[in-house]
């Protein structure tokens, strides 16, 4: 617009931006075409190399989300005597890159300079790692490289034309269909920390689909919404390095009114778990006279996260999820009694029934019943004492390494064809014959809730 009462004049494009605008601009172009046209050709060699390759490989691969209990599986493994490796697209600021073996970047060949174009190239190269290497490949629902690209449609088929087997271990994003979650509660804690997964839910169901289809075994854990198979009733497949999670070397014995009780939560997803209501709890409790201090650990390094453990007194995983997450295995493994969801018996009663939820120690916790359970737990450190230690037996006995040898050696003589293995029923109370191997791990919870005398005064009738 020109103001009014001035005249409107044209100069002669001869500015300096313009003259150099030009130029640069058809620079950017002719870089992207030529960046577009190399991409193009070496992703129809690799595709069409991709397709001949007959995997003679051993590898045991996990990729590509670099969630930390990527790295745990494959230590385990090759504690074992395993060729496990970690293959992974990047890495998180709460880890450290030397936590994970190999990145995409690693296998683009030098002589590809270009920043970009070896970024765009980078999850090919890793796929004809994988169909070169693999033995069996574990993935999340987005797929292994080539979930990333357009030709993630073409990756269950050529993984199956290399011989190169499949597990799908979803960790969350990946998997749920909102409109499929079963807990409306559920459903809200999830649009509260990921809204856009809502919009993604056709993309997301598509994957699932053809994953189900390809996948030579799936481990879904508590994620039941929606997943039309699973092959291992396991509430938690996670593994944990105990030598690394220990119980501190002394426990506070506060009870609230002669000691000070220091309660820990890790609300990396708020919504997710519902750290409002645990915050309201401790306030509530605060208000009451008693002697409780909160702390928060909100995108802390797993290093600090660990130290933390160890000095505190209890530990509440989340509250509207029905499940324990991994923050709960690593506060069982220090010794902490640890509070979460586990309410809901459309989730819960699987797990009871065909696997070793019934063994497990957490408290099961709601925004309802934190007040009430929390009180309990700060005024009898004895009962602190008495979850703690039952934690960590139940931390060594279903989420050590050891327990994921025999989780993935099921998996793996199955699917490889090593022996005839029944994968639904390996953790079976009954039929199964790991839940033996160490002793059954004992704790007053009845369903994972503290029994009602527990709550009587000292001394009064139940």
């Amino acid at each position: 617009m020109v103001p009014a009462g001035r005249r409107l004049t044209v100069e002669p494009n001869i500015s300096v931006s313009g003259i150099a605008g030009r130029p640069m601009r058809i620079k950017s172009k002719v870089g992207s075409l030529i960046h577009r046209l190399l991409y193009v050709c070496i992703a129809a060699f690799l595709l069409v190399r991709a397709s001949t390759i007959r995997t003679t490989g051993r590898r045991l691969i996990f990729c590509p989300t670099p969630i930390i209990s990527n790295r745990y599986w494959v230590e385990a493994l090759r504690e074992g005597g395993e060729d496990a490796v970690t293959l992974m697209s990047g890495h998180y600021s709460v880890n450290r890159k030397e936590d994970f073996d190999l990145y995409y970047d690693d296998l683009v060949p030098n002589w590809i300079p270009m920043r970009s174009l070896r970024a765009d190239l980078g999850p090919l190269f890793a796929s004809l790692y994988v169909l070169r290497e693999g033995s069996v490949m574990h993935i999340p629902y987005t797929g292994g490289p080539l979930g990333s690209t357009r030709l993630w449609r073409w990756e269950s088929k050529l993984l199956k034309r290399a011989g190169v087997r499949v597990v799908v271990l979803p960790y969350g994003g990946d998997a749920y269909m909102y409109s499929q979650v079963i807990d409306t509660s559920l459903r809200q804690g999830l649009l509260l920390s990921y809204p856009a997964a809502a919009r993604r839910e056709p993309e997301i169901r598509k994957r699932i689909e053809t994953w189900n289809l390809a996948a030579d075994a799936v481990i879904c854990g508590f994620m039941l919404d929606g997943m039309g198979r699973w092959d291992v009733p396991a509430p938690a497949p996670w593994c944990i390095d105990l030598q690394a999670w220990r119980p501190g070397p002394r426990r506070g014995r506060g009870d609230g009114m002669k000691g000070k009780v220091t309660i820990v939560h890790t609300p990396n997803h708020r919504g997710f778990k519902g750290t409002e209501f645990i915050v309201d709890a401790v306030d509530k409790l605060r208000s009451e006279g008693l002697l409780v201090e909160l702390q928060l650990l909100e995108r802390v390094p797993n290093e600090q996260v660990r130290t933390v453990f160890q000095q505190v007194d209890i530990l509440v995983d989340q509250l509207i999820a029905t499940a324990y997450a991994f923050s709960g295995i690593e506060g069982m493994a220090s010794g902490l009694p640890v509070l979460a969801n586990l309410e809901n018996d459309a989730y819960t009663r699987l797990f009871r029934r065909w696997s070793y939820l019934q063994e497990c120690p957490v408290v099961s916790t709601s925004p309802e019943t934190a007040v009430r359970n929390l009180r309990l737990l700060i005024t009898r450190p004895d009962l602190r004492e008495m979850l703690g230690r039952a934690g960590r037996a139940y931390a060594e006995k279903y989420h050590s390494y050891e327990a994921a040898r025999f989780l993935f050696g099921c998996v793996h003589d199955k699917i490889l064809g090593r022996g005839e293995v029944d994968l639904m029923n390996i953790f079976h109370p009954l039929l199964g014959e790991y839940g033996s191997r160490l002793p059954r791990v004992e704790h007053p919870l009845q369903d994972s809730r503290l029994p009602e005398d527990l709550f009587q005064p000292a001394g009064s009738p139940l």
